[in-house]
């Protein structure tokens, strides 16, 4: 059942492998294993089936990238059972109980801080393993799991978040590139901040396109393609789609083929209202067979009409993290000051 596997993949599957890369490890406190995105969740049976539907409410929330996708994978286990020991390794524990139990009196002798109250929630770092997080969910002496449901969602935003600034953290390790911001700034009518890692190319007198597609290509790109138009005419979700369309087809090979785009939508960004489709894009039939999102954005500035389009290729990889990077490298498009 899916309380015990990640993505079809047995909890103790992983629990064998946890320990064999244990024995090849061979230090006092191994690095963590497994994906930010993960979550395990620590608990007895009994807490686990009482709050299993909130859990997976809170912690697997959805967002679209190919599909509705779960940003967060979650699993169970009970730390009575004997591949506790090796799951403990992993990167994102959340621990459920109450202070008798000997897990949750193990993190609470970790915490360097006064607890709180139960119920209540606290989180330890690198208490099992290297660059781990682990969360505990207090619960009150002799109370029922279902004490635990007024932090539960509070809990799941808190886990977003900290996944969020993860990612951003994570996109801007080498840094703003801040040389060609400046650069489109003073030529381009518009201003980016991506990070240096990023390839940059002007592909004709208005289009511009940012490729990070490391370490492999066959596995991974992110693209943002950037045109603009002399006017200030408004743009129907169809033309834009349509927009988005000729663009692609003219600079990727394979071209590629908008699938789906949604209706439209007006969407907040510091401060302004932008309007944005998102859908599917794919390689035409008879060629290699991709497929990933794309978001694509309309901004106007005083005389020019600005279209940023950003596609992902990630072929069995989680989504959101990627999809994350791109919206935040959007989120910094403006036009260039002075013409604002």
């Amino acid at each position: 059942m899916r309380a015990d596997t990640w993505r079809g993949a047995p909890l103790r599957t992983l629990a064998a492998a946890l320990a064999f890369g244990l024995v090849l490890g061979g230090c006092d406190k191994p690095r963590s294993m497994g994906d930010t995105h993960q979550i395990l969740v620590a608990a007895p049976q009994e807490v686990w089936t009482a709050l299993e539907a909130d859990l997976l409410r809170a912690l697997e929330p959805r967002t679209f990238t190919v599909r509705d996708e779960r940003v967060f994978d979650v699993a169970h286990i009970d730390p009575a059972d004997p591949a506790w020991r090796n799951l403990q390794l992993l990167r994102q524990v959340l621990v459920i109980g109450t202070e008798d139990d000997p897990t949750v009196a193990e993190v609470i002798a970790e915490y360097d801080g006064t607890v709180p109250p139960p119920p209540s929630v606290i989180q330890v770092r690198n208490l099992w393993a290297q660059d781990q997080l682990v969360t505990l969910a207090l619960l009150p002496p002799g109370a029922a799991p279902t004490a635990a449901r007024p932090i539960i969602d509070v809990r799941g935003q808190t886990f977003l978040s900290q996944y969020e600034e993860y990612t951003r953290a994570r996109m801007f390790v080498t840094g703003v590139h801040e040389e060609l911001r400046d650069s489109l700034s003073k030529n381009a009518g518009f201003v980016l901040s991506l990070p240096r890692v990023y390839r940059y190319e002007q592909l004709d007198s208005t289009v511009y396109q940012f490729r990070n597609d490391q370490p492999d290509p066959s596995q991974l790109i992110r693209n943002i393609t950037v045109d603009s138009r002399p006017g200030t005419e408004a743009v129907s979700a169809e033309e834009l789609a349509e927009w988005r369309a000729r663009l692609a087809a003219a600079n990727t090979y394979p071209p590629q083929v908008t699938d789906s785009a949604s209706a439209g939508q007006m969407v907040a960004v510091n401060g302004e209202q932008v309007f944005q489709i998102h859908g599917i894009w794919s390689n035409p039939p008879g060629e290699w067979p991709a497929a990933g999102p794309f978001i694509t954005r309309l901004v106007q500035c005083p005389d020019r009409v600005f279209m940023i389009d950003a596609w992902l290729y990630a072929p069995g990889f989680a989504k959101y993290e990627y999809m994350y990077q791109l919206n935040t490298i959007l989120n910094t498009f403006a036009c260039a000051p002075g013409t604002s």
